[in-house]
């Protein structure tokens, strides 16, 4: 983090694609630095996103919808 960020939450999640399309590993980090929501994918800020408040009620929706959704 940088002087003068305050974090105020963080989860981080793990996840692994099946072994038939590599297997590789991928780590989300969600936090929130100053007020700001951020999406880190492999945890690095440089591929990572800021989310105003109604940007990640949205992608909650959507994970949720994607998970409910069966073949």
């Amino acid at each position: 983090m940088n002087p003068g960020e305050i974090e105020t939450y963080r989860a981080v999640l793990h996840a692994r694609r099946p072994v038939d399309v590599g297997g590789e590993a991928c780590t989300l980090i969600v936090r929130r630095v100053n007020g700001r929501i951020e999406l880190l994918h492999h945890g690095v800020l440089s591929t990572g996103a800021m989310l105003t408040d109604d940007q990640a009620d949205e992608l909650a929706r959507r994970l949720t919808a994607a998970r409910q959704k069966q073949p």
